[in-house]
């Protein structure tokens, strides 16, 4: 018998009351609308200001009539209607508007509401609503619509003013780090700090009313975030011991959507909760953009900016050459006698082939458009939700108070976006939309370049040899290097291209390689390799293919032709990617916060002693498993060891142990490095020349600094440089340069031309005062000729990004490491320096000038074991290049079994017609 409706209990009444502002209102109508699918009976108390704004740009009414007993009231912010409420009005009339006027309003409301509310949800930053509930006694959770970092950094303003690290002391003082921000110490600055931190009054009564209502927070029954576990656990564990009831339910937007289509078949973003008109006539033109194509630029509804901050952003954009899709909201632009609104009409007609500008968009839609590549943000806490859940990378140019702190941990603990705050100049935004943005061509021609060594070496043996490269990086190759004269000595060498599936003047922005895979790489790159390879004459016996590129071993399969899949990174990071999938079934992945870093990882079989969380790729510090990027390096890893044998710039005497575990996978494997050192070996043999006379680097080499270098002691001086794509910010570079000179060692440090994020020109001023400053002490370059520099007796020493390539150079040349990876196999190839080889030390997530300094004297002067290893070492792999030694001896049964056509067991050449 069906129970008795009317003897069920009422469901529970819910207030949702927000604090009167955009992004406070957007997080807690979504929590609303959860309870709402929950079966509970909601009333959402607005600002009447900011109800007839919802009421005005959205379907809200309507939206909500879906929901049994959902209701909107309405209460004053102490304001009159016609108020412009700009600019921080609500820090200025917290007192004598919002707590005067709406505290009373609020307990009228609740007094006489029907039926009686059951509990409050009140946004954290109302401190009176806590006061009329415990009058009530009605049951109070508080919603802080922030960040928890940002949160735990209000909460802790008290302890850090007690410490003496308050006020500022200047502009010199703010890339110091706080360390009374528990959980926060190893990256938390001055600068990081909220904007109102800045004021030299630590009485000042902003400062005293964030400490004031943040603290009131744990006097509520429980506090919601909207974040999740994986995404600050560390910081939720610092919040707890404040407010031990703690629900961390979001991100809120992603938590909707997700029930909605479970109960609805249908998704949260028909509905727009803004409080400005929506353009979304941008969807159109964003539908005609190539994938990853176009930064989406937004700061906000509260954010301001100056018409020469506006320019300023916009020639910086423009000087990218990537395309965008600006919002500036009306009103937003300062300018004198309407000069604000003037700019933005005539960027507009500026803009108008390569941007789109909007007075508003619809962002989650914008976010997950699939052509949108990178956010440039104000970092306020649902964009960088928003963000995150879309998988889109960000700049951050933080406005005041939370959004600082935001983009502090974007940067530095995500390590998803970089922080461009207290900058506003067009050439740091031009690099920064680059950096996210633009495909870092150079890692793609550096390992163009590194293939060429292996194909002199079968040149060498009297192969006939084709290199075949794309396009776009062959021109490059041209254009930078003596490619096309050097290899004319050996009859036969042949360079051809292929397309690289997108047109020479595609911008092949942000990762183009990962995103377009399939419809560039897969459906024309593999088409037109099949085609040259039906028509090549003469016919071609064997194919050495670079390992990402499964596409040809598929074709070479077809048409029964040898395939040979060469490994340019090195053997641990391979076996690493290789084992993603096994390390995610295992629930050793996604990584669930920083104290979760230092975790060893068990199931990369052989590497399970050393291995840990911090040390894996790069791009497994993703907290989505899914993600496209994670599982397409990985299916191109696995489908490596289909083909009949797999080459490595390795030696078995460094690698062995890695090397056995992936012969258990593809059991022919060509160990035949060091590369560099095999091809001088063979090319002084054959012709008393070494490859060093021809180099294939893409940038100007500065040779002043081997004068330098003759006029040091033995072993005296430490080379530093961070490889062809890294890029540092000021404040890195002056922790690293105080760390040099504090350790009294000589120094070569390699600063690449606009490779230091500074703002106004600091970066390439600030390299010039370093120059002035280290005359007596180092010698900065540009570029410099890497391997003569590693093997001039003057290097004892090489601070490193740890790129495979530098790695094993340092290696042959004896010379001990201080590791500071940057991206991808970097990571674990730093930890296989310091822990398995130890003739390093790895200083990865770290950039302080005193460990700098204890690091550079422990690899210079205190640990002489580190020089002993990487001498004995150094004679060992050099051993291994020689006649008779274990990597010439494979490169041998390369030439041998390619000659002898002995890679497939039976080699039957398919004919076409």
């Amino acid at each position: 018998m069906e129970k008795d409706r009317s003897l069920q209990p009422p469901p529970p009444h819910v207030l949702v009351f927000p604090f009167p502002l955009q992004g406070h209102i957007n997080s807690m109508i979504k929590l609303a609308e959860l309870l709402a699918l929950a079966g509970f009976k909601l009333t959402f108390l607005n600002s009447h200001y900011n109800h007839e704004r919802l009421v005005k740009f959205n379907n809200i009414a309507a939206h909500f009539e879906r929901y049994q007993g959902f209701e909107f009231k309405t209460i004053t912010d102490g304001l009159p209607l016609d108020h412009p409420r700009s600019g921080n009005w609500f820090l200025d009339m917290y007192e004598e508007a919002l707590e005067m006027k709406m505290k009373p309003g609020l307990r009228e409301m609740l007094e006489n509401i029907s039926p009686p509310v059951d509990c409050i949800i009140a946004d954290g930053f109302l401190g009176f609503a806590i006061d009329v509930a415990k009058e009530l006694e009605i049951p109070i959770i508080y919603f802080r619509t922030s960040s928890p970092c940002s949160f735990w950094v209000y909460y802790s303003i008290p302890d850090i003013i007690q410490a003496g690290e308050l006020p500022i002391k200047g502009s010199e003082d703010m890339d110091r780090l706080l360390t009374t921000v528990p959980g926060m110490e190893t990256y938390f600055r001055c600068r990081d700090l909220p904007s109102f931190c800045r004021e030299t009054d630590i009485e000042d009564s902003i400062i005293k009313l964030y400490v004031k209502q943040t603290q009131k927070s744990s006097q509520a029954d429980a506090l919601i975030l909207n974040t999740a576990e994986e995404l600050d656990g560390p910081i939720l564990s610092q919040i707890r011991t404040k407010c031990p009831r703690v629900y961390a339910i979001g991100p809120l937007h992603a938590q909707l959507n997700t029930r909605l289509k479970a109960k609805h078949g249908e998704s949260y973003d028909h509905f727009s909760n803004t409080l400005w008109e929506v353009d979304k006539s941008c969807i159109f033109w964003l539908d005609k953009q190539p994938n990853r194509s176009v930064i989406y630029v937004s700061f906000g509804s509260i954010t301001s900016t100056s018409r020469e901050q506006l320019v300023e952003l916009w020639y910086g954009l423009l000087n990218s050459k990537t395309k965008f899709l600006l919002v500036v909201r009306p009103n937003s632009v300062i300018g004198k006698d309407g000069e604000g609104e003037d700019v933005v009409v005539e960027l507009m007609e500026k803009s108008k082939d390569q941007g789109y500008i909007v007075n508003w968009a619809p962002q989650e839609a914008v976010l997950n458009h699939p052509t949108v590549g990178g956010f440039f943000t104000h970092n306020g806490w649902n964009s960088t939700l928003e963000s995150i859940v879309a998988g889109v990378p960000m700049i951050c140019w933080p406005y005041f108070a939370d959004q600082q702190v935001n983009s502090r941990v974007v940067s530095e603990v995500w390590k998803i976006g970089l922080d461009m705050k207290d900058v506003c100049d067009k050439k740091i935004v031009e690099k920064m939309v680059k950096d996210v943005m633009v495909d870092q061509k150079e890692e793609f021609v550096q390992s163009a370049a590194e293939t060429a060594k292996l194909a002199e070496l079968l040149a060498l043996a009297g192969f006939k040899l084709t290199f075949l490269n794309s396009h776009h990086n062959h021109e490059r190759l041209i254009k930078f290097t003596s490619i096309v004269a050097y290899f004319k000595r050996y009859p036969g060498f042949e360079l051809k291209t292929i397309t690289d599936g997108l047109p020479l003047d595609h911008p092949r922005s942000g990762n183009w390689f990962l995103e377009t895979y399939e419809e560039a790489i897969l459906m024309k790159i593999k088409q037109s390799f099949r085609e040259m390879m039906i028509n090549s004459n003469p016919p071609v016996d064997c194919v050495i293919a670079d390992g990402f590129s499964g596409y040809a071993i598929d074709v070479a399969n077809e048409l029964g032709i040898p395939i040979i899949g060469f490994r340019t990174s090195s053997p641990r990071s391979f076996w690493v990617y290789y084992s993603i999938t096994d390390i995610i079934k295992a629930g050793e992945l996604p990584i669930r916060g920083s104290e979760d870093m230092d975790r060893l990882i068990t199931t990369v079989p052989g590497m399970e002693t050393y291995l840990r969380c911090r040390d894996l790729p790069s791009f497994c510090r993703k907290p989505d498993i899914e993600d496209s990027t994670v599982q397409l390096i990985v299916k191109q890893t696995r489908k490596s060891t289909q083909a009949d044998a797999l080459i490595f710039n390795t030696t078995d005497e460094l690698d062995e142990p890695i090397l056995s575990q992936i012969r258990t996978k593809c059991a022919n494997i060509y160990p035949i490095g060091p590369l560099h050192a095999q091809l001088n070996t063979r090319l002084k043999a054959k012709h008393g020349e070494s490859f060093d006379q021809f180099s294939n680097t893409l940038r100007e080499e500065d040779k002043s600094c081997i004068p330098w270098l003759d006029k040091q002691p033995n072993r005296s001086v430490i080379y530093v440089s961070f490889g062809s794509i890294t890029s540092t910010s000021r404040d890195q570079l002056v922790e690293l340069w105080y760390g040099l000179l504090n350790s009294k060692t000589k120094f070569l440090f390699v600063v690449r031309p606009d490779s230091v994020i500074g703002k106004d020109g600091e970066g390439e001023d600030f390299v010039k005062e370093l120059m002035e400053k280290s005359k007596d002490r180092g010698y900065i370059v540009d570029w410099a000729p890497q391997e003569v520099v590693l093997n001039h007796e003057a290097v004892g020493g090489f601070l490193t990004h740890s790129g495979w390539n530098s790695t094993l150079e340092s290696i042959v040349a004896g010379v001990p490491m201080v590791c500071w990876p940057y991206f991808a196999d970097q990571q674990v190839t730093s930890r296989v320096v310091s822990t398995v080889w130890k003739i390093g030390l790895d200083m990865k997530d770290v950039s302080d000038r005193k460990i700098v300094e204890k690091m550079v004297n422990d690899v210079m002067v205190d640990q002489k074991e580190f020089v002993n290893s990487a001498t004995d070492m150094a004679k060992v792999i050099n051993q291994c290049v020689s006649i008779g030694g274990s990597s010439s001896n494979n490169l041998d049964r390369l030439i041998e079994d390619i000659r002898m056509k002995r890679l497939k067991t039976t080699f039957v050449r398919k004919e076409f017609t």
